[in-house]
């Protein structure tokens, strides 16, 4: 077995996202100019991550995120 595994089921379903990419078009639209914690990536990462968890509303989602 590999102790090096670093990627979950979460992260091999979001491996083939070119990451750099998407980077860049946010870097280009400034769309995280005035950001200081969610960042457009991580926003993408949460709300896959409830469209997967089929999360009814934002109260669920806020829930999760606390836990």
């Amino acid at each position: 077995m590999d102790n090096h595994t670093l990627l979950s089921s979460f992260g091999k379903w979001l491996a083939p996202i070119c990451t750099k990419m998407f980077t860049t078009a946010v870097a280009e639209c400034q769309q995280d100019k005035y950001v200081k914690k969610l960042t457009t990536t991580a926003y993408l990462k949460l709300f896959l991550l409830a469209q997967l968890q089929n999360r009814e509303g934002l109260r669920h989602i806020a829930d999760d995120v606390l836990c």
